[in-house]
């Protein structure tokens, strides 16, 4: 099901393209949704009339909200249903071991719900709802309007680059040069390692963009950290800690953090105003909950310290004193050795033959002598038990086949060889990244830069890791698809933000970011009218602040769990996520007010 799920992002992103470039139809002058101004309400001031009058102008407001919300419940079950289908893929496989149910089977019912378990696809598979509905209520032109000239999949499509540029091996080598940098000055060990990645990572998003530096930091602490196998307890801590840091990081700047790059423009916010107001408060808040967690985690990781310094030291033996090269020339002496001493080839071939016989005797005692034309029998008998045997060879003994006829090796290990990339290589990769970055809002030259990017990457195999697309195309689909009922929301989000004061309008937005990407809430407050500057300040830091508590509370976290996810038994648990980011979320909270001076 993992294979429906990664076609239909095949199909969604290209097509997004087109639609966020302005692709063609005729229904581009459709108006749906209601634009907010067009339900004449201002003169109402109880959020309940306003609420119940915009119902009544448009009732399928409360049918777009109701289908987000099974969305979003259906986030919180994703790890259900992937233990459900574990459990029933597990029980199936061992009815076919005991020879209940046919060899190579499979159970339908778990890979219908693996994909219902996967986080990425949820909010594709409403939005088959939501499609059902706007027809249902309008027409399919209106669908047809909405879905192309409506809803900005800008956003989707650039996380999916940048999340696949973020990943490449010049980019990681060169980030991870940085920090080991950092963390050298604290010793180097796991501890050290653990904070650096969580302080400079976030903070790097600043600069080359949040979806960017969450899919270093997670791929540098899935290698680093989660490798080892920490509890259950400290990898969420783990997590929550990353999307919280993350969220809060890039708002040192005015272009990196999605919620913060809303409202820059309509409000005039530039670098030096997020420096002076969100920046070095983020950065404070994060040197805290890094500290807190670190206090909270310091026996654990002491016992995680002694793996570390296991894997530290292989690395170190492989980089150093035994080269991956000479050890493969070595067995691969030692196999032809032991083929002459022991004559693996020559019993091999022996037991074959002996197989073929049979096989042929037991057909020529089937077969009609008179009916058959015997020389074209051998014939064909010859090149079909050949082509079986090579097969299966290839499959299971392809030592035993000639160089030339061997499958071609996949290392598994390949993309953590410990080869060094060269500057100019890392250097030509930044470029690539700070392209992208620098043309974030226009589709047409990120994704042709992408592009070129894929073809140099193909002439330059030895300095890249496998190209593994499926990750960044899933978390472009979730995000589409997040974005497709996000824009039918503001008819409820809009006046519940405008009519709450300054704290509550901080822990309002706060709260309603874990159900809804913070960017849509701030850009909902940007249509606010009469919106103060402490207003502004508050719903932007509410809306950083609880970038963590969920999957969908900020763009870049579907990276990061794409990423991380299998280090956990049966996927993210959202209750987990929760619980790991919650403190952080409430020191955040409290530097943004506490700080405000």
């Amino acid at each position: 099901m993992m294979k429906i799920t990664l076609l239909a992002a095949f199909v969604l992103l290209p097509t997004s393209i087109v639609l966020a470039s302005g692709g063609g139809g005729h229904g581009a002058d459709v108006e749906f949704p209601h634009e907010l101004a067009s339900y004449e309400d201002g003169h109402l001031q109880d959020i309940g009339a306003i609420l119940s009058h915009r119902i009544s102008v448009e009732p399928f407001n409360v049918v777009a909200t109701l289908i987000f919300l099974c969305a979003i419940i259906h986030t919180f079950l994703t790890s259900k249903f992937l233990e459900i289908s574990h459990t029933w893929a597990h029980d199936h496989e061992e009815k076919v071991k005991a020879g209940l149910k046919p060899k190579g089977s499979v159970h339908i019912g778990a890979g219908i719900f693996h994909f219902l378990g996967e986080v990425e696809a949820v909010f594709g598979i409403w939005a088959i709802a939501l499609v059902g509905a706007i027809t249902s209520f309008h027409d399919w032109n209106t669908a047809v309007s909405y879905l192309s000239y409506k809803v900005n999949y800008t956003e989707p499509i650039f996380v999916g680059v940048i999340m696949t540029l973020a990943a490449t091996r010049p980019i990681l080598k060169c980030a991870e040069l940085l920090m080991w940098k950092v963390s050298n000055l604290f010793g180097g060990m796991l501890a050290a390692w653990w904070l650096t990645i969580l302080t400079v990572g976030p903070l790097l998003g600043s600069f080359i963009t949040e979806p960017a530096a969450m899919t270093i930091s997670a791929l540098l602490l899935g290698e680093k950290f989660y490798e080892l196998g920490p509890s259950d307890k400290f990898k969420y801590a783990t997590l929550g800690l990353l999307f919280v840091n993350i969220s809060v990081g890039g708002t040192m700047t005015h272009f990196a953090a999605p919620p913060v790059l809303m409202v820059a423009g309509p409000w005039e916010w530039d670098l030096m105003h997020m420096l002076i107001n969100f920046g070095w408060k983020a950065a404070i808040g994060i040197f805290i909950s890094n500290g807190l967690y670190f206090y909270m985690f310091r026996g654990e990781m002491e016992e995680l310290q002694q793996k570390y310094a296991l894997v530290r030291m292989k690395r170190e033996l492989q980089s150093r004193y035994v080269s991956r090269k000479d050890l493969e020339d070595e067995f691969e002496a030692l196999e032809e050795a032991l083929d002459e001493q022991l004559g693996f080839n020559s019993s091999f071939a022996s037991k074959c033959a002996e197989i073929k016989k049979q096989l042929y005797d037991g057909i020529m005692a089937k077969i009609d002598r008179d009916k058959v034309d015997l020389k074209l029998l051998d014939e064909a008998f010859e090149q079909r038990f050949e082509e079986i045997k090579e097969k299966s060879m290839r499959k299971t003994l392809p030592g035993l086949l000639p160089f030339k006829r061997r499958p071609p090796y996949r290392d598994p290990d390949w993309d953590q060889r410990e080869d060094w990339v060269p500057g100019w290589m890392m250097l030509i990769h930044a470029i690539f990244m700070a392209w992208t970055v620098f043309n974030a809002h226009y589709p047409a030259l990120f994704i042709g830069g992408f592009l070129f990017y894929l073809g140099f990457a193909q002439a330059t195999p030895h300095f890249q890791n496998r190209l593994d697309l499926k990750p960044p195309l899933l978390v472009g689909f979730f995000l589409a698809g997040l974005v497709m009922h996000g824009g039918v929301q503001g008819w409820w989000i809009a006046p519940v933000l405008g009519s709450l004061g300054e704290l509550p309008l901080m822990i309002g937005a706060t709260v309603l970011t874990a159900f809804n990407d913070n960017a849509a809430i701030t850009y909902l407050s940007t249509l606010v009218p009469g919106f103060t500057d402490e207003l502004k300040y508050a719903v932007v830091a509410g809306a950083v602040t609880g970038g963590g508590l969920t999957v969908i509370a900020n763009a870049p976290n579907p990276a990061g769990q794409s990423i991380l996810k299998r280090y956990f038994a049966h996927g993210v648990s959202p209750i987990g996520l929760l619980k790991g980011a919650l403190v952080p979320t409430v020191i955040m909270a409290l530097c943004f007010l506490l700080l405000n001076f």
